[in-house]
């Protein structure tokens, strides 16, 4: 069978399956090895979509249709996707309609693309398209709660660390004195151990500069971990040396190692050079 023998509407009989197997397996084969006849059945193809959303087909040709393409309730859907984003297209005011190539209109790149038998495109297309709604909507949900947590976090850290919170003790607090500087490989890390009977652990960080500052900030993080955690207005205390007190809650941080870098706020709002404390918190 010729390329030149093949009509459209025999093409359009090919894609809603009303050929005979040998035609039907000819077609496929130049679809794969014969780019001119791949732009034909595309073309064909582009017109058979158009024509089922656009509602042109006739009865027996929208039952074949439907039959190889939206057999089951999830690809009536998908189809039903195609129409009603057709039905938009074709609503917007004022718009200047598209020069449609078939060739290369964006279902023939995204058919052209998958190499597979053409009586499967067109759900292959749509999932397509659905998968990429679906997961912009699952990537924006993940952002949101993680944006939401992110929150959470730091107003629960500031609201630990508040002067109030600092002074009373809760009983049965976990407590660790670090000093700033890394630990040497030789040396285990500085262990904080959560008590599953208390909800606040306390981190004392030995501040070891000469100068004094009205206000320290402190930046948690933990290891792996892309996020940081800014604490701010911490002040120094004195007991044998100075130190900063920071408490964390045991909820919200779980067993691996963290890093608190430290800095002096001056006054004028300018910031120390920063102290680095490591720590590891376990049960």
């Amino acid at each position: 069978m010729k390329e030149e023998a093949m009509t459209d509407g025999l093409l359009r009989q090919f894609l809603i399956g009303r050929i005979e197997d040998e035609e039907r397996m000819r077609i496929e084969s130049l679809f794969i090895t014969d780019s001119l006849m791949r732009d034909r059945v595309l073309a064909a193809e582009q017109k058979l979509i158009d024509d089922y959303v656009e509602d042109r087909l006739s009865t027996a040709d929208r039952e074949l249709f439907l039959s190889l393409y939206g057999d089951t309730a999830v690809q009536r859907r998908k189809l039903q996707i195609a129409k009603s984003i057709q039905e938009w297209a074709v609503n917007q005011p004022k718009m200047t309609p598209l020069s449609r190539e078939p060739a290369i209109s964006a279902w023939g790149r995204l058919r052209a693309q998958s190499r597979v038998k053409p009586v499967f495109v067109i759900p292959i297309a749509v999932t397509a398209m659905v998968a990429v709604v679906v997961a912009l909507a699952w990537i924006n949900s993940r952002r949101i709660e993680r944006n939401r947590q992110y929150l959470a976090i730091q107003q629960e850290l500031a609201q630990l660390n508040t002067p109030s919170n600092l002074r009373e003790v809760p009983p049965r607090m976990s407590q660790l004195t670090l000093k700033p500087g890394s630990v040497r490989s030789i040396d285990p890390e500085p262990e904080l151990k959560r008590r599953a009977d208390s909800s606040v652990a306390e981190v004392r960080l030995l501040w070891m500069a000469k100068e004094d500052y009205p206000s320290y900030q402190a930046i948690l993080r933990g290891s792996g971990d892309d996020q940081s955690y800014t604490i701010p207005n911490l002040t120094a205390e004195k007991d044998d040396g100075k130190f900063i007190r920071v408490r964390l809650s045991n909820h919200r941080f779980a067993r691996g190692n963290y890093q608190i870098e430290l800095r002096g706020v001056a006054a004028d709002g300018s910031k120390s050079p920063p102290e680095v404390y490591s720590f590891t918190v376990s049960e």
